[in-house]
């Protein structure tokens, strides 16, 4: 059980150093709907995807799991986003292993949990951002 937990504390640490770096460098968001995809994806994606969603974030060689280069999600789908496929993973509240195993978050949960009445519109908000902003990484053929 320790084992599981210790990765687990540590991204959560590393994440807040950057999402506390990301909030120094900009304004504090009056609500979900103001927070842009690539502002969450600094906050709770690059420490383990990288900031340009490579899979290279600075505690990728940490973890037992390598994080996904996710610019080749659509090349690795016969060229295709799968918008659905990505939002489920990035939820993870589906039993399913979407995402490669425990090490990454539940975000889902994370984002219910935030502050916000714990209201699944926002949680949908937020999760359709990032879904947005990981298409726009896709690498161009």
């Amino acid at each position: 059980m320790l084992k599981m937990i210790r990765p687990v504390l540590w991204m959560a640490g590393a994440t807040a150093f950057v999402a506390g770096t990301v909030l120094v460098a900009t304004a504090p968001a009056a609500s979900v709907s103001t927070e842009s995809g690539s502002g969450l994806f600094r906050s709770y994606c690059a420490s383990c995807h990288g900031v340009s969603g490579k899979g290279d974030g600075p505690i990728a060689a940490n973890l037992r799991i390598a994080p996904a280069d996710l610019t080749l999600l659509a090349k690795h789908n016969h060229g295709k986003f799968d918008a659905e496929k990505v939002r489920a993973a990035i939820d993870g509240r589906d039993a399913q292993k979407l995402h490669g195993g425990s090490d990454m978050p539940v975000w889902g949960d994370a984002f219910k949990r935030s502050g916000e009445g714990y209201s699944e519109a926002k949680v949908k908000e937020r999760i359709d951002a990032l879904v947005e902003h990981i298409e726009s990484l896709q690498a161009q053929p």
